[in-house]
């Protein structure tokens, strides 16, 4: 037999809040409460072996409902955190129910779990790990209460969308960007939004925010495990069109390198993935050093020095596809540079030779960067 330990009751509403300790008093005046009031329940059992965490944004803060025999709450280290209440309810210990470092789980039973927010309150939403969370103006959903849910594999386990669309929608990004654009699965997420009656995908009455992160933990610049190389600068996120199962590129991104994450406005529920692009912009490229004088009395690779031999002249900044030309001032092709496929780089060394392998005579040259319709062109000085 489980014995229950005392039960209170939080009454919300107007201003005030009351406790109740017995669950006679909670059966009595449940039975008889005014429609004004917003009742939460909250209770421990000494046998329960799971926990949950209730928190809210507005007026009011709970800590925890429900603690196992350590105190722990499985919502506060797990996947998932709220700023709104949510609603949990836990079965028998012999009923299938099973605990993760993530969450409670039973087949069928809120997996992904949803949690609960009410229209006049900030609606906020977030993975522990970082990888995304959201946020809700008040009177974002046209619903006095209604539920969110963050799914992060709706490829395979879908809550409202249909998995084809999405991989018809890879399969034409990747048409048009290549392998730069390919999706991958821990930057995609599912923005279910429901109430009692059905699932909402219509726009939102006042625009939110997502934020998403990327991988780079190695923080080369580069998207972590990519192949071709991503430059993290050139990841954008997309929401899914499912009416013409293709990607939207959203508008007003913002990039944060030091937390890794990109923001975007949130305007519906839907699907939203990070996805990368070719780089292919030439205007920050330049060349150094300018000039070019390896035997000189400032000779060195430090800053503000004119070079050595064997570092030759370094175009940075440089795309992922192209190639860099130089040029005499008559017009004539000195050496052509082929920007390598899969370059893990953002610099290309040229040894300041002519194709034929001889050095470049001392003088004053051309350089042009061409990628797809992207030209850039500057000047180079050798002195030997």
């Amino acid at each position: 037999m489980i014995r229950s330990s005392p039960v209170s009751i939080l009454l919300m509403g107007k201003g005030r809040i009351m406790s109740l300790n017995t669950c006679a008093e909670k059966k009595r005046l449940a039975e008889g409460v005014p429609s004004p009031l917003l009742l939460f329940f909250i209770c421990t059992w000494a046998a329960v072996p799971a926990a949950a965490l209730i928190s809210a944004g507005g007026e009011y803060q709970i800590e925890s409902s429900v603690h196992d025999n350590g105190g722990g709450n499985i919502l506060a280290g797990g996947q998932y955190t709220s700023g709104s209440a949510i609603g949990q309810e836990l079965a028998a210990g012999d009923s299938g129910l099973s605990v993760s470092g993530a969450y409670v789980n039973r087949t069928g039973f809120y997996n992904p779990p949803h949690f609960t927010y009410q229209k006049g309150l900030v609606s906020v939403l977030q993975f522990n790990s970082g990888s995304v969370s959201l946020s809700l103006p008040a009177d974002a959903v046209d619903k006095e209460v209604f539920d969110i849910s963050l799914n992060n594999d709706p490829i395979a386990q879908p809550l409202n969308v249909d998995p084809g669309l999405i991989t018809s929608a890879n399969a034409k990004i990747e048409i048009n960007q290549g392998g730069w654009a390919r999706l991958f699965h821990n930057q995609i997420n599912e923005i279910y939004l429901f109430d009692e009656q059905d699932a909402r995908t219509a726009p939102f009455a006042r625009h939110g925010t997502l934020s998403m992160r990327y991988t780079d933990d190695d923080g080369d610049g580069f998207l972590d495990g990519a192949a071709p190389p991503v430059r993290v600068d050139t990841i954008r996120p997309w929401a899914l069109d499912e009416t013409r199962a293709m990607w939207d590129k959203l508008p007003a991104a913002s990039l944060d390198p030091v937390s890794r994450t990109i923001t975007a406005p949130l305007l519906s529920p839907g699907v939203y993935a990070l996805l990368g692009m070719i780089d292919d912009s030439v205007k920050d490229t330049y060349a150094f050093p300018v000039p070019f004088r390896p035997n000189g009395p400032n000779a060195g690779s430090g800053p503000g020095q004119t070079g050595t031999e064997a570092d030759g002249i370094v175009f940075t900044s440089i795309p992922q596809e192209g190639n860099i030309e130089i040029y005499t001032l008559d017009g004539r092709l000195v050496r052509k540079l082929p920007i390598p496929a899969g370059l893990m780089s953002v610099t290309l060394k040229w040894d300041v030779r002519t194709a034929g392998g001889n050095r470049a005579a001392s003088g004053v040259y051309i350089w042009r960067v061409v990628s797809g319709s992207n030209t850039k062109t500057g000047k180079l000085m050798v002195i030997w």
